[in-house]
């Protein structure tokens, strides 16, 4: 069984996660996060392995569809990084199998999956010109600095833009959907 070690992240009006994700494959129900049987407490890469639907959980934070491939026009993303906390419980719907990976040491990236980023931690601090490589979505900031619909196209009827700028400070969680995004140094 693969394991990672999530060490202490403070979350916004959180509490510190210290933790050990394990490798996990579950199917359609709803877990608990800490409970010896179901999720270890830590940061995962979640990816279903046999079928498609959609995934939340108890904080509000995650509601994806999740499926093995992507898909544009249903908003269907093929996984999403996240760390997951004792006492959240994680709703799988509709999907025969979804395998929760822990996820490898963390470092500052550009272009992130879709996701829960931690500026400080995945994301440099710093003004940013933020692009959709692939897919569309919501993007934004757990303090409601971004709150943007993100495209590799713009649809001023769904109000859909193809770029924004961020100015992301440490301690910020910038949260989106869409499959591949890229950060630019503005």
């Amino acid at each position: 069984m693969a394991s990672a070690t999530f060490i202490g992240v403070s979350l916004r009006n959180t509490d510190v996660v210290y933790a050990k994700a394990q490798q996990v494959t579950l199917g359609a129900g709803t877990f608990k996060v800490g409970k010896t049987k179901d999720i270890k407490p830590g940061r995962y890469i979640i990816k279903t392995t046999n079928g498609s639907g959609n995934i939340s959980d108890s904080t509000g934070n995650i509601n994806i569809i999740l499926g093995q491939t992507t898909d544009n026009d249903s908003g269907q993303i093929d996984s999403y990084t996240t760390t997951l906390k004792k006492g959240d419980n994680v709703k799988i719907e509709g999907i025969e199998a979804t395998s929760f990976a822990p996820a490898g040491k963390r470092t500052y990236q550009t272009q992130l999956n879709a996701g829960d980023w931690i500026v400080g931690k995945d994301i440099k601090p710093g003004s940013y010109v933020i692009t959709a490589l692939q897919g569309s979505g919501n993007i934004g900031t757990d303090d409601g600095d971004v709150n943007e619909i993100l495209g590799t196209t713009s649809d001023s009827d769904a109000g859909q833009v193809t770029k924004v700028t961020v100015n992301l400070t440490r301690g910020q969680v910038l949260s989106t959907n869409i499959e591949q995004i890229e950060l630019n140094k503005k």
